[in-house]
Protein backbone atom coordinates (compact mmCIF):
# COMPACT_ATOMS: atom_id res chain seq x y z
CA UNK A 1 0.00 0.00 0.00
CA UNK A 2 2.91 2.75 0.62
CA UNK A 3 3.96 2.32 -3.11
CA UNK A 4 0.49 3.63 -4.16
CA UNK A 5 -1.18 6.91 -3.95
CA UNK A 6 -3.77 7.86 -1.26
CA UNK A 7 -5.22 11.26 -0.82
CA UNK A 8 -8.02 12.98 1.39
CA UNK A 9 -10.43 15.49 -0.72
CA UNK A 10 -11.03 18.55 1.02
CA UNK A 11 -14.40 19.70 -0.27
CA UNK A 12 -14.65 22.87 1.42
CA UNK A 13 -14.39 26.18 -0.68
CA UNK A 14 -13.27 28.39 1.30
CA UNK A 15 -12.13 31.95 1.56
CA UNK A 16 -8.70 32.50 1.91
CA UNK A 17 -5.94 36.22 2.36
CA UNK A 18 -3.90 36.04 -0.74
CA UNK A 19 -0.22 36.85 -0.27
CA UNK A 20 0.02 38.62 -3.68
CA UNK A 21 -2.36 41.57 -3.48
CA UNK A 22 -3.04 41.73 0.09
CA UNK A 23 -7.03 41.10 0.00
CA UNK A 24 -8.23 39.05 3.03
CA UNK A 25 -10.74 37.03 1.44
CA UNK A 26 -10.53 36.55 -2.46
CA UNK A 27 -8.07 33.04 -2.59
CA UNK A 28 -9.79 30.38 -3.78
CA UNK A 29 -8.10 27.23 -4.07
CA UNK A 30 -9.19 23.40 -3.59
CA UNK A 31 -7.04 20.83 -1.92
CA UNK A 32 -6.00 17.75 -0.80
CA UNK A 33 -3.99 15.57 2.30
CA UNK A 34 -1.61 13.98 0.22
CA UNK A 35 -1.24 10.64 3.00
CA UNK A 36 1.85 9.46 0.11
CA UNK A 37 1.94 10.26 -3.73
CA UNK A 38 4.24 8.43 -6.08
CA UNK A 39 6.36 10.60 -8.29
CA UNK A 40 4.83 9.49 -11.07
CA UNK A 41 1.30 11.09 -9.59
CA UNK A 42 2.72 14.27 -8.25
CA UNK A 43 3.83 14.76 -11.61
CA UNK A 44 0.84 14.42 -13.65
CA UNK A 45 -0.91 16.42 -10.96
CA UNK A 46 1.35 19.09 -11.45
CA UNK A 47 0.40 19.04 -15.31
CA UNK A 48 -3.25 19.68 -14.34
CA UNK A 49 -2.09 22.38 -12.17
CA UNK A 50 -1.74 20.69 -8.62
CA UNK A 51 1.07 21.78 -5.81
CA UNK A 52 2.20 20.55 -2.93
CA UNK A 53 3.28 22.31 0.05
CA UNK A 54 4.11 19.85 2.44
CA UNK A 55 2.26 16.82 2.12
CA UNK A 56 -1.17 19.46 1.45
CA UNK A 57 -1.84 19.60 -2.32
CA UNK A 58 -3.53 22.08 -3.70
CA UNK A 59 -5.06 23.65 -7.13
CA UNK A 60 -5.82 27.17 -7.37
CA UNK A 61 -9.79 27.86 -8.67
CA UNK A 62 -8.60 30.02 -11.85
CA UNK A 63 -11.64 31.66 -12.82
CA UNK A 64 -12.36 32.66 -9.62
CA UNK A 65 -9.44 33.62 -7.40
CA UNK A 66 -7.81 37.20 -7.52
CA UNK A 67 -4.33 36.47 -9.05
CA UNK A 68 -4.86 33.97 -10.96
CA UNK A 69 -1.32 31.20 -10.40
CA UNK A 70 -0.33 29.56 -13.60
CA UNK A 71 1.86 26.51 -13.71
CA UNK A 72 5.19 27.37 -15.52
CA UNK A 73 7.65 25.40 -17.00
CA UNK A 74 10.90 25.87 -19.04
CA UNK A 75 12.89 23.63 -21.64
CA UNK A 76 15.65 22.99 -20.06
CA UNK A 77 17.39 21.74 -22.74
CA UNK A 78 16.87 24.60 -25.24
CA UNK A 79 17.86 27.12 -22.61
CA UNK A 80 18.67 30.55 -23.77
CA UNK A 81 20.38 33.01 -20.96
CA UNK A 82 19.68 36.68 -21.32
CA UNK A 83 22.34 38.92 -20.43
CA UNK A 84 21.11 39.64 -17.12
CA UNK A 85 21.39 35.55 -16.27
CA UNK A 86 25.27 36.30 -17.47
CA UNK A 87 25.90 39.06 -15.68
CA UNK A 88 24.74 37.04 -12.29
CA UNK A 89 27.47 34.35 -13.01
CA UNK A 90 29.81 36.99 -13.84
CA UNK A 91 29.21 38.40 -10.70
CA UNK A 92 29.38 35.20 -8.87
CA UNK A 93 32.30 33.96 -10.80
CA UNK A 94 34.61 37.18 -9.76
CA UNK A 95 33.54 36.75 -6.05
CA UNK A 96 34.22 32.83 -5.77
CA UNK A 97 37.75 33.32 -8.08
CA UNK A 98 38.91 36.84 -7.34
CA UNK A 99 36.92 37.20 -3.89
CA UNK A 100 35.75 40.79 -5.37
CA UNK A 101 32.56 42.01 -4.09
CA UNK A 102 30.11 43.60 -6.12
CA UNK A 103 29.37 47.40 -5.52
CA UNK A 104 25.52 46.73 -5.53
CA UNK A 105 23.58 44.19 -4.03
CA UNK A 106 20.78 44.19 -6.14
CA UNK A 107 19.42 41.29 -8.62
CA UNK A 108 20.40 42.31 -12.45
CA UNK A 109 17.36 39.66 -13.19
CA UNK A 110 15.04 42.32 -14.94
CA UNK A 111 11.64 40.61 -16.20
CA UNK A 112 9.68 42.31 -18.08
CA UNK A 113 8.53 45.44 -16.30
CA UNK A 114 10.42 45.02 -13.08
CA UNK A 115 12.47 41.96 -11.18
CA UNK A 116 14.33 40.87 -8.33
CA UNK A 117 16.27 38.14 -6.47
CA UNK A 118 13.12 36.36 -5.36
CA UNK A 119 11.74 33.43 -3.75
CA UNK A 120 11.01 30.18 -6.16
CA UNK A 121 7.34 30.44 -5.16
CA UNK A 122 5.04 32.15 -3.04
CA UNK A 123 2.97 29.01 -1.12
CA UNK A 124 0.61 27.98 1.05
CA UNK A 125 2.07 26.68 3.89
CA UNK A 126 -1.12 24.35 4.99
CA UNK A 127 -4.37 24.76 4.02
CA UNK A 128 -5.90 28.09 4.36
CA UNK A 129 -2.31 29.62 4.97
CA UNK A 130 -0.33 32.73 4.64
CA UNK A 131 1.31 32.94 1.05
CA UNK A 132 4.55 34.29 1.56
CA UNK A 133 6.99 36.17 -0.84
CA UNK A 134 10.13 37.70 -0.67
CA UNK A 135 10.54 41.09 -1.20
CA UNK A 136 11.70 42.69 -4.78
CA UNK A 137 15.33 43.81 -5.23
CA UNK A 138 14.74 45.95 -8.30
CA UNK A 139 17.48 47.24 -10.21
CA UNK A 140 17.60 50.65 -11.78
CA UNK A 141 17.19 50.03 -15.11
CA UNK A 142 16.76 54.03 -15.67
CA UNK A 143 19.89 54.58 -15.89
CA UNK A 144 20.54 52.67 -19.07
CA UNK A 145 17.98 54.35 -21.03
CA UNK A 146 19.05 57.10 -23.65
CA UNK A 147 17.79 60.35 -22.64
CA UNK A 148 15.99 62.20 -24.97
CA UNK A 149 16.28 65.70 -25.24
CA UNK A 150 13.76 68.19 -26.02
CA UNK A 151 14.45 70.44 -29.08
CA UNK A 152 13.30 74.11 -29.02
CA UNK A 153 10.09 74.17 -31.25
CA UNK A 154 8.93 70.45 -30.38
CA UNK A 155 5.80 69.76 -29.25
CA UNK A 156 2.64 67.59 -29.20
CA UNK A 157 2.01 67.00 -33.11
CA UNK A 158 -1.64 65.64 -33.01
CA UNK A 159 -1.01 63.47 -36.24
CA UNK A 160 1.14 61.77 -34.44
CA UNK A 161 0.85 58.55 -31.99
CA UNK A 162 0.26 59.81 -28.48
CA UNK A 163 3.04 59.31 -26.07
CA UNK A 164 3.81 55.72 -24.58
CA UNK A 165 5.64 54.65 -21.00
CA UNK A 166 9.44 53.38 -22.26
CA UNK A 167 8.45 50.38 -19.66
CA UNK A 168 5.55 49.59 -22.23
CA UNK A 169 8.14 50.12 -25.17
CA UNK A 170 10.94 47.94 -23.49
CA UNK A 171 8.26 45.03 -22.81
CA UNK A 172 6.75 45.50 -26.16
CA UNK A 173 10.39 45.26 -27.82
CA UNK A 174 10.94 42.27 -25.91
CA UNK A 175 7.91 40.18 -26.52
CA UNK A 176 8.67 40.49 -30.18
CA UNK A 177 12.08 39.55 -29.98
CA UNK A 178 11.04 36.66 -27.66
CA UNK A 179 8.39 35.45 -30.83
CA UNK A 180 11.08 36.00 -33.26
CA UNK A 181 13.51 33.55 -31.31
CA UNK A 182 10.65 31.33 -30.87
CA UNK A 183 9.92 31.22 -34.64
CA UNK A 184 13.83 30.76 -35.63
CA UNK A 185 14.73 28.37 -33.06
CA UNK A 186 14.63 25.36 -34.88
CA UNK A 187 16.44 27.12 -37.93
CA UNK A 188 19.46 27.84 -35.90
CA UNK A 189 19.18 24.39 -34.11
CA UNK A 190 20.14 22.83 -37.87
CA UNK A 191 22.33 25.70 -38.95
CA UNK A 192 24.46 27.14 -35.61
CA UNK A 193 28.11 25.28 -35.58
CA UNK A 194 28.76 24.18 -31.93
CA UNK A 195 32.05 24.84 -30.29
CA UNK A 196 33.93 21.31 -28.31
CA UNK A 197 33.07 22.67 -25.19
CA UNK A 198 29.51 22.96 -25.83
CA UNK A 199 29.32 19.73 -28.06
CA UNK A 200 30.92 17.48 -24.85
CA UNK A 201 27.70 18.43 -22.92
CA UNK A 202 25.22 18.15 -25.53
CA UNK A 203 23.16 20.99 -25.45
CA UNK A 204 25.06 23.19 -26.93
CA UNK A 205 23.17 23.30 -29.97
CA UNK A 206 21.92 26.67 -30.98
CA UNK A 207 25.39 28.45 -29.96
CA UNK A 208 27.37 30.30 -31.96
CA UNK A 209 30.95 28.97 -31.81
CA UNK A 210 32.86 30.43 -29.20
CA UNK A 211 29.67 31.30 -26.65
CA UNK A 212 29.78 30.00 -23.73
CA UNK A 213 26.70 27.59 -22.36
CA UNK A 214 25.31 27.52 -19.04
CA UNK A 215 27.80 25.05 -17.84
CA UNK A 216 30.72 27.03 -19.04
CA UNK A 217 29.69 29.55 -16.81
CA UNK A 218 29.54 27.72 -13.68
CA UNK A 219 32.29 25.58 -14.61
CA UNK A 220 34.74 28.58 -14.55
CA UNK A 221 35.53 28.32 -10.81
CA UNK A 222 36.17 24.73 -10.88
CA UNK A 223 39.22 25.85 -13.55
CA UNK A 224 40.49 28.63 -12.17
CA UNK A 225 44.02 27.92 -10.64
CA UNK A 226 43.55 29.17 -7.70
CA UNK A 227 39.66 30.85 -6.11
CA UNK A 228 39.35 33.05 -3.08
CA UNK A 229 35.95 31.13 -2.28
CA UNK A 230 35.42 27.57 -2.24
CA UNK A 231 31.26 27.01 -3.19
CA UNK A 232 30.34 23.57 -3.36
CA UNK A 233 26.72 22.20 -4.63
CA UNK A 234 25.57 19.74 -2.15
CA UNK A 235 22.26 17.55 -3.22
CA UNK A 236 20.85 16.05 0.12
CA UNK A 237 17.20 13.55 0.12
CA UNK A 238 15.49 15.29 2.51
CA UNK A 239 12.42 12.59 3.02
CA UNK A 240 13.67 9.59 3.80
CA UNK A 241 16.60 11.90 5.02
CA UNK A 242 20.11 10.78 4.58
CA UNK A 243 22.84 11.15 6.53
CA UNK A 244 24.16 14.57 5.34
CA UNK A 245 20.58 15.83 5.74
CA UNK A 246 19.89 14.84 9.35
CA UNK A 247 24.13 16.11 9.70
CA UNK A 248 23.35 19.66 8.12
CA UNK A 249 19.25 20.15 9.72
CA UNK A 250 20.00 22.42 12.43
CA UNK A 251 22.61 24.82 10.05
CA UNK A 252 19.38 24.96 7.26
CA UNK A 253 17.11 25.35 9.97
CA UNK A 254 18.95 28.62 10.99
CA UNK A 255 19.64 30.10 7.72
CA UNK A 256 15.75 29.94 7.22
CA UNK A 257 15.29 31.24 10.57
CA UNK A 258 17.38 34.17 9.54
CA UNK A 259 16.10 34.53 6.30
CA UNK A 260 12.67 34.87 7.20
CA UNK A 261 13.03 37.09 9.89
CA UNK A 262 14.65 39.55 7.74
CA UNK A 263 13.02 39.04 4.53
CA UNK A 264 9.39 38.23 4.99
CA UNK A 265 9.41 40.09 8.73
CA UNK A 266 8.33 36.95 10.34
CA UNK A 267 8.56 37.01 14.48
CA UNK A 268 11.39 34.88 15.81
CA UNK A 269 9.16 32.46 16.89
CA UNK A 270 7.01 31.92 14.05
CA UNK A 271 10.26 29.96 11.87
CA UNK A 272 9.97 27.00 14.41
CA UNK A 273 11.45 23.62 13.74
CA UNK A 274 8.38 22.12 13.87
CA UNK A 275 6.93 24.93 10.89
CA UNK A 276 10.18 24.81 9.12
CA UNK A 277 9.89 20.38 8.80
CA UNK A 278 6.24 20.86 8.41
CA UNK A 279 6.35 23.47 5.28
CA UNK A 280 10.07 22.26 3.82
CA UNK A 281 10.76 18.72 4.82
CA UNK A 282 7.55 16.52 5.16
CA UNK A 283 6.72 15.15 1.73
CA UNK A 284 4.20 12.86 0.50
CA UNK A 285 6.66 11.50 -2.89
CA UNK A 286 7.28 8.11 -2.64
CA UNK A 287 10.82 6.97 -4.09
CA UNK A 288 9.64 4.38 -6.82
CA UNK A 289 8.26 5.37 -9.76
CA UNK A 290 6.05 2.40 -10.86
CA UNK A 291 4.17 -0.99 -9.70
CA UNK A 292 5.96 -3.61 -11.24
CA UNK A 293 3.22 -6.03 -10.81
CA UNK A 294 3.77 -10.29 -11.56
CA UNK A 295 5.95 -8.98 -14.72
CA UNK A 296 7.46 -5.90 -14.77
CA UNK A 297 6.43 -3.96 -18.08
CA UNK A 298 8.97 -2.30 -20.61
CA UNK A 299 8.05 1.14 -19.24
CA UNK A 300 9.20 -0.17 -15.28
CA UNK A 301 12.68 -1.29 -16.71
CA UNK A 302 13.39 1.64 -18.49
CA UNK A 303 12.21 3.97 -15.50
CA UNK A 304 14.24 1.79 -12.94
CA UNK A 305 17.17 1.58 -15.27
CA UNK A 306 16.97 5.36 -15.67
CA UNK A 307 16.22 5.64 -11.58
CA UNK A 308 19.52 3.14 -11.29
CA UNK A 309 21.73 5.65 -12.76
CA UNK A 310 20.78 8.39 -10.75
CA UNK A 311 21.02 6.56 -7.96
CA UNK A 312 24.80 5.62 -9.56
CA UNK A 313 25.63 9.23 -9.81
CA UNK A 314 24.49 10.46 -6.26
CA UNK A 315 24.05 7.80 -4.26
CA UNK A 316 20.19 8.57 -3.99
CA UNK A 317 17.81 5.60 -2.83
CA UNK A 318 16.30 5.18 -6.52
CA UNK A 319 17.51 8.54 -7.51
CA UNK A 320 13.34 10.34 -7.26
CA UNK A 321 11.80 12.24 -4.58
CA UNK A 322 12.57 15.15 -2.67
CA UNK A 323 15.69 17.12 -1.78
CA UNK A 324 17.63 20.14 -0.98
CA UNK A 325 20.34 21.62 -2.43
CA UNK A 326 22.44 23.23 -0.34
CA UNK A 327 25.04 26.08 -1.26
CA UNK A 328 28.40 25.73 0.74
CA UNK A 329 30.84 28.28 0.73
CA UNK A 330 33.72 27.91 2.39
CA UNK A 331 32.27 25.21 4.36
CA UNK A 332 29.05 26.95 5.51
CA UNK A 333 25.23 26.73 4.20
CA UNK A 334 24.42 29.95 2.78
CA UNK A 335 21.68 28.74 0.93
CA UNK A 336 19.30 25.82 0.13
CA UNK A 337 17.03 25.30 -2.82
CA UNK A 338 13.73 22.68 -1.78
CA UNK A 339 13.12 20.91 -5.32
CA UNK A 340 11.39 17.54 -5.89
CA UNK A 341 13.22 15.21 -8.67
CA UNK A 342 10.42 13.44 -10.50
CA UNK A 343 10.45 11.47 -13.85
CA UNK A 344 10.87 13.98 -16.81
CA UNK A 345 11.23 17.56 -14.34
CA UNK A 346 12.77 19.18 -11.73
CA UNK A 347 10.01 21.18 -9.68
CA UNK A 348 11.44 24.08 -7.59
CA UNK A 349 9.50 23.96 -4.43
CA UNK A 350 11.43 26.96 -2.12
CA UNK A 351 14.68 28.95 -2.00
CA UNK A 352 15.87 30.75 1.50
CA UNK A 353 19.20 32.46 1.89
CA UNK A 354 21.37 33.86 4.57
CA UNK A 355 20.09 37.98 3.45
CA UNK A 356 24.15 38.46 4.41
CA UNK A 357 24.73 37.20 0.89
CA UNK A 358 21.91 38.75 -1.00
CA UNK A 359 24.60 40.10 -2.95
CA UNK A 360 25.31 37.40 -4.63
CA UNK A 361 21.69 37.20 -6.29
CA UNK A 362 21.39 33.95 -5.07
CA UNK A 363 17.59 33.69 -6.47
CA UNK A 364 18.84 33.72 -10.36
CA UNK A 365 21.83 31.69 -9.16
CA UNK A 366 20.41 29.25 -7.78
CA UNK A 367 17.41 29.12 -10.35
CA UNK A 368 20.33 28.79 -13.05
CA UNK A 369 21.88 25.92 -10.76
CA UNK A 370 18.92 24.12 -11.11
CA UNK A 371 18.19 24.46 -14.62
CA UNK A 372 21.90 22.86 -14.77
CA UNK A 373 20.49 19.80 -12.91
CA UNK A 374 18.13 19.46 -15.26
CA UNK A 375 20.10 19.15 -18.16
CA UNK A 376 22.92 16.96 -16.71
CA UNK A 377 20.52 14.34 -14.93
CA UNK A 378 19.22 13.86 -18.67
CA UNK A 379 22.39 12.31 -19.72
CA UNK A 380 21.51 9.87 -16.98
CA UNK A 381 17.82 9.47 -18.11
CA UNK A 382 16.29 11.15 -21.62
CA UNK A 383 12.90 11.57 -19.82
CA UNK A 384 14.42 14.57 -18.01
CA UNK A 385 13.62 17.95 -19.75
CA UNK A 386 11.64 20.39 -17.95
CA UNK A 387 12.35 22.67 -15.10
CA UNK A 388 8.90 23.82 -13.50
CA UNK A 389 9.60 27.35 -11.51
CA UNK A 390 5.99 27.29 -9.49
CA UNK A 391 3.17 29.28 -10.44
CA UNK A 392 3.52 32.62 -12.57
CA UNK A 393 1.11 35.38 -11.48
CA UNK A 394 1.05 37.90 -14.78
CA UNK A 395 -1.02 40.86 -11.79
CA UNK A 396 1.83 39.93 -9.65
CA UNK A 397 5.07 41.73 -10.62
CA UNK A 398 7.55 40.27 -8.42
CA UNK A 399 6.47 36.76 -9.98
CA UNK A 400 6.41 37.85 -13.46
CA UNK A 401 10.27 37.10 -13.46
CA UNK A 402 9.54 33.67 -14.23
CA UNK A 403 9.28 34.35 -17.85
CA UNK A 404 12.42 35.88 -18.57
CA UNK A 405 13.59 32.11 -18.86
CA UNK A 406 13.31 31.34 -22.24
CA UNK A 407 11.83 28.89 -23.73
CA UNK A 408 9.05 28.98 -20.95
CA UNK A 409 5.28 28.08 -21.43
CA UNK A 410 1.66 27.94 -19.42
CA UNK A 411 -0.20 25.98 -18.61
CA UNK A 412 -3.47 26.03 -19.73
CA UNK A 413 -6.18 26.53 -16.80
CA UNK A 414 -9.33 24.59 -19.10
CA UNK A 415 -7.42 22.08 -21.34
CA UNK A 416 -4.22 21.54 -19.53
CA UNK A 417 -1.97 21.84 -22.43
CA UNK A 418 1.42 24.06 -22.46
CA UNK A 419 1.84 27.19 -24.19
CA UNK A 420 4.45 29.57 -25.37
CA UNK A 421 4.15 32.11 -22.92
CA UNK A 422 4.85 35.36 -25.75
CA UNK A 423 1.35 33.70 -26.81
CA UNK A 424 -0.17 33.94 -23.69
CA UNK A 425 1.00 37.58 -22.14
CA UNK A 426 -1.14 39.45 -24.33
CA UNK A 427 -4.06 37.72 -23.32
CA UNK A 428 -3.17 38.45 -19.82
CA UNK A 429 -2.47 41.47 -20.34
CA UNK A 430 -6.19 42.05 -21.04
CA UNK A 431 -7.69 40.04 -18.09
CA UNK A 432 -6.10 38.17 -15.34
CA UNK A 433 -7.75 34.77 -16.21
CA UNK A 434 -7.69 33.80 -19.76
CA UNK A 435 -7.67 30.09 -21.80
CA UNK A 436 -4.37 30.02 -23.97
CA UNK A 437 -5.56 27.01 -26.28
CA UNK A 438 -7.93 27.14 -29.22
CA UNK A 439 -11.44 26.91 -28.98
CA UNK A 440 -11.29 23.58 -30.62
CA UNK A 441 -8.89 21.84 -28.08
CA UNK A 442 -10.90 20.14 -24.89
CA UNK A 443 -9.86 18.68 -21.59
CA UNK A 444 -9.73 14.99 -22.93
CA UNK A 445 -7.99 13.81 -19.46
CA UNK A 446 -10.81 15.59 -17.51
CA UNK A 447 -13.94 13.26 -19.06
CA UNK A 448 -13.71 10.71 -16.43
CA UNK A 449 -16.43 7.48 -15.41
CA UNK A 450 -16.57 7.32 -11.76
CA UNK A 451 -16.83 3.51 -12.49
CA UNK A 452 -13.03 3.79 -12.56
CA UNK A 453 -12.16 5.84 -9.77
CA UNK A 454 -10.87 3.97 -7.64
CA UNK A 455 -11.12 4.87 -3.75
CA UNK A 456 -10.33 3.25 0.10
CA UNK A 457 -12.64 2.13 2.42
CA UNK A 458 -12.43 0.16 5.46
CA UNK A 459 -8.74 -0.52 4.29
CA UNK A 460 -10.10 -2.07 1.11
CA UNK A 461 -8.97 -1.10 -2.25
CA UNK A 462 -12.30 -0.54 -4.69
CA UNK A 463 -13.51 1.23 -7.73
CA UNK A 464 -16.35 3.96 -6.71
CA UNK A 465 -19.28 1.78 -8.15
CA UNK A 466 -18.19 -1.22 -5.58
CA UNK A 467 -18.16 1.62 -3.00
CA UNK A 468 -21.28 2.59 -3.35
CA UNK A 469 -23.14 -0.83 -3.17
CA UNK A 470 -21.76 -1.93 -0.09
CA UNK A 471 -22.87 1.30 1.86
CA UNK A 472 -26.04 0.11 0.12
CA UNK A 473 -27.43 3.17 -1.29
CA UNK A 474 -26.20 5.37 2.13
CA UNK A 475 -23.30 7.11 0.25
CA UNK A 476 -24.23 10.43 -0.29
CA UNK A 477 -20.53 11.70 -2.15
CA UNK A 478 -20.71 11.42 -5.67
CA UNK A 479 -20.95 14.95 -6.17
CA UNK A 480 -17.98 14.99 -4.29
CA UNK A 481 -16.06 12.12 -6.29
CA UNK A 482 -16.73 13.40 -9.08
CA UNK A 483 -15.71 17.13 -8.38
CA UNK A 484 -12.35 15.36 -7.68
CA UNK A 485 -12.09 13.45 -10.27
CA UNK A 486 -12.67 16.13 -12.48
CA UNK A 487 -9.81 18.17 -10.56
CA UNK A 488 -7.11 15.34 -10.80
CA UNK A 489 -7.97 14.03 -14.32
CA UNK A 490 -8.77 10.51 -15.55
CA UNK A 491 -5.38 9.28 -15.64
CA UNK A 492 -4.91 10.18 -11.90
CA UNK A 493 -8.26 9.05 -10.68
CA UNK A 494 -7.79 5.71 -12.20
CA UNK A 495 -4.36 5.43 -10.08
CA UNK A 496 -4.94 7.31 -6.67
CA UNK A 497 -6.78 5.59 -3.49
CA UNK A 498 -9.33 8.61 -2.71
CA UNK A 499 -9.88 8.07 1.19
CA UNK A 500 -13.44 7.34 2.02
CA UNK A 501 -15.36 6.97 5.29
Amino acid sequence: MAENSIVEYFAEHERYRCGYCGSSDTNFSHGMWAHALTVQDYQDLLDRGWRRSGKYVYKPTMDQTCCPMYTIRCEALNFKMRKSHKKVLKKVNKFLIDGIKPSSDKDEELDYQTGGDLDKDGENQSKGGKVTQSESSVSDASSKQEKHITKKGDGVDPSRPSCRKAKELRREKKLAKIAAKASQGSTDNQQQSVGPSHASHGLGAGLPRGEKSLEDWLAEPDKATKCAHKLEIRLVRSHQQSKEFKQTLEESHSVYLKYQVSIHKDTPDKPSMKQYTRFLVDSPLQIRLIRSGSSPCKEFKSSYEASYKLYKRYQMARGYGSFHQQYILDGKIICVGVIDILPSLISSKYLYYDPDYSFLSLGTYSALREMALVRELHHQSAYMKYYYMGFYIHSCPKMKYKGGYFPSYLLCPETYNFCPIEKCAPLLDQKAYARFADESKNDEDGVVDLEKVMVLWQRQVMPYTIYTALKQGKASDEAEVKEYAGFVGRTCAERLFLVRS
